[in-house]
């Protein structure tokens, strides 16, 4: 097993920030992925269990696209380091037929994984194992099948048995048990509710009392309505506790500390009048007995605090728990950069410790032991794709394990930052600016939409984005209407306004880079992928003076198909999928076939003036190829400058493709740019 390059230092060597001479970055380091790496602090902190790519993490593009990346990329071994002697004990060398697709700990002296079966095992042959980390003891905790399985909770008290949620009863709605880790024998401790057929439903989250591992409730999504169930653990049953529906008022149930249970959203009284309607979700304790709420305990006024945007899509953020606790000790959320609201004060203490080390950067924890004194952290940004590092409080020691991407020199990356600008009604729009690593003798200029589009803007390393930076052009990416994460008024104006207010608030954020002075007003290109592929096709047809050029990903160009599509495969039948009836339109009603007749790019390509760049992969199954293909048969038969490539393995991506398919995509966009935006 080759693990010459895995651990890179075991000293902290801090570079400086600032840029150095200008270097055009390569192509192919942007193409080329890196390394899988998982590392796992035992919960007494003395050992780190490493799951790995078992290449050297070095930059080779696969030449064959058929196959996007090395064979050896999906080969994962697993490791065991002495965090003591630093020595390592081999356990899988990740070869074929013995590599391992998951892995834990189950105590501090004992490990489960999943070997990596080959094509054509059968489902039944399939198991998780447990062993001593000395190779003794080895069984099985999970007989064969299709189905996972997942702790949720540890005994301090009791260390030979850890309690599990798995569904092999069912596909869906899993069940509680415990488990003997020693001798993989499970006990059913609760049933996860049957409420009949799962089809159009999907689980948003549920909660554990710590206590007693009992589970407290489970939020599901049942069309547009969200409904709380809560368990009884008299009567062992599930029954409906709260409901309410997609954009209309709610509150998420997001974790437990000290036994009370953590919600996000709004305010109510127990018998459901909403006593506090919030904009953006705020943080309360709540009492399922009593149904009363706290005071509010935190709110941002700006960002949502994890749970639901609008009650209705995913808001970033999450909850984080010490090992062998069910019971959270942060809610972390992003802004335009990583907040974090504590519970526990320890932690606290540690994370701002830790945060000192590195104060322009986002640190996240990755794994720690139970006492939350040996932490493995990432430290990431816009510039960096991900540097790991082992923290060990005990002997004041910070080392570096792990970069991804090393062949990337961080100092010639672009650092974004967020600006915010005031659409034409009045409406903020916060975005990321990211300034060209490269002198030019113009403000070259890139505004760049993202998917969805009902997601929120990442806030980390974007290979998009460092590309067209170290080629000298300026980056705006907005969170438009209809954005998450921003708010239940923020994320409802942009229903029903694609190529409307949405494609008005990317206008005015081009505007006002050119009355800023970072972008020239005939140096201006519009990009972006999936939804954003929308947005450049829109641009491009509804403002066509705007723009220089466009480059459109794996973009909608035909509304009409896409609902058409949609409908007939998912939004009748399938959980979340309603909501883009709200969002995006409704075709069975006339206003609904009319407004997407109106906003269809594919109706309006006369008017496009700027050449376009298509980019689209032949298996795209989320945006069908022949929205591309339709496009540029329209844009041949007008006589309209455009060019495009096709992968034929790939689908729905851009930067994310095969590494050959990223590496031609991005030299195809070299020759556009030079083509069209610089001369």
């Amino acid at each position: 097993m080759k693990i010459n390059n895995f651990i890179l230092s075991i000293v902290l060597i801090f570079t400086s920030a600032s840029l150095l001479s200008y270097e055009r970055i390569p192509n192919e380091q942007f193409a080329c992925y890196s390394n899988f790496n998982k590392m796992m602090v035992s919960p007494d902190g003395r050992h780190l269990l490493i799951r790995n790519t078992v290449k050297n993490n070095e930059c080779d593009v696969e030449k064959e696209k058929e196959k996007g990346v090395e064979d050896e990329m999906f080969d994962r071994g697993l490791l065991l380091l002495d965090l003591d002697t630093m020595e390592t004990t081999m356990i899988s060398d990740g070869s074929a037929g013995g590599g391992v697709s998951d892995a834990g700990w189950l105590s501090s002296n004992r490990i489960w994984y999943t070997p990596r079966y080959q094509t054509g095992k059968t489902m039944k042959s399939m198991a998780t194992f447990a062993m001593n980390i000395d190779g003794t003891r080895r069984t099985i905790i999970k007989e064969g099948g299709r189905w996972g399985q997942v702790i949720y909770d540890a005994d301090y008290d009791d260390p030979n048995h850890v309690y599990v949620i798995n569904n092999e009863r069912r596909t869906i709605i899993w069940d509680y048990y415990r488990l003997n880790i020693n001798t993989g024998k499970k006990t059913r401790i609760a049933f996860g509710p049957d409420i009949g057929d799962m089809k159009g439903k999907a689980i948003l989250g549920s909660l554990t009392d710590h206590e007693s591992k009992l589970p407290l409730g489970m939020l599901i999504d049942v069309g547009l309505d969200r409904v709380l169930y809560e368990y009884d653990d008299i009567s062992k049953e599930w029954k409906e506790h709260f409901r309410f529906a997609c954009q209309q008022p709610g509150f998420t149930p997001i974790g437990t500390y000290k036994g009370k249970v953590v919600v996000s959203g709004s305010k109510f009284s127990p018998s459901g009048k909403l006593l506090e309607e919030n904009d953006t979700n705020a943080i309360y304790f709540y009492d399922m007995e009593t149904r009363e709420f706290s005071d509010k305990l935190y709110q941002d006024p700006r960002y949502d605090v994890d749970g639901l945007t609008g009650s209705c899509r995913q808001a970033s953020g999450g909850s984080f728990s010490r090992y062998g606790s069910s019971e959270i000790a942060a809610i972390g959320y992003e802004s335009y950069q990583q907040e974090v609201v504590f519970f526990d004060k320890d932690a606290e203490a540690t994370y701002i410790a830790i945060k000192q080390l590195f104060p322009d950067d986002q640190v996240s924890l990755e794994s720690s032991d139970v006492s939350g004194k040996v932490m493995i952290v990432r430290v990431s940004n816009t510039n960096n794709p991900g540097d790991y590092y082992i923290v060990d409080l005990y002997k004041n020691a910070v080392n570096l394990l792990y970069q991804s991407r090393p062949w990337l020199d961080r100092s010639k990356l672009a650092k974004a930052k967020p600006v915010t600008y005031t659409a034409r009604d009045g409406l903020e729009i916060p975005a990321l600016l990211t300034l060209a690593t490269k002198e030019t003798d113009k403000n070259y200029f890139i505004i760049l939409p993202h998917g969805g589009p009902n997601t929120k803007q990442y806030i980390g390393y974007d290979t998009w984005v460092q590309f067209f930076a170290n080629r000298g052009i300026n980056v705006l990416q907005p969170d438009f209407r209809g954005s998450t994460g921003l708010g239940t008024n923020h994320y409802i104006a942009g229903n029903q306004e694609w190529g409307k207010k949405m494609q008005d608030d990317i206008t005015d954020g081009v505007l006002w880079a050119i009355e800023n002075g970072y972008a020239d007003e005939d140096r201006v290109c519009i990009a972006g992928a999936s939804y954003g592929g929308y947005a450049t096709m829109a641009g491009l047809v509804f403002t066509p003076d705007l723009y220089r050029c466009g480059i459109n990903s794996v973009g909608v160009t035909d509304q009409q198909q896409l609902l058409d599509n949609f409908a007939n495969k998912a939004s009748r039948f399938q959980s979340w999928d309603e909501e883009p009836l709200l969002e995006w339109g409704d075709l069975s009603t006339p206003e609904g076939q009319e407004y997407a007749k109106e906003i269809s790019p594919i109706l309006h390509v006369n008017n496009i003036k700027a050449p376009v760049l298509v980019l689209h992969g032949s298996n795209d199954y989320v945006v069908p190829v022949f929205h591309a293909r339709d496009l540029i048969s329209k844009l041949k038969s007008l006589d309209k400058e455009y060019d495009s490539m096709f992968q034929a393995y790939d689908g729905h991506c851009v930067t994310s493709c095969g590494e050959m398919a990223n590496l031609e995509y991005l030299n195809k966009q070299d020759e556009f740019l030079e083509k069209y935006l610089f001369n």
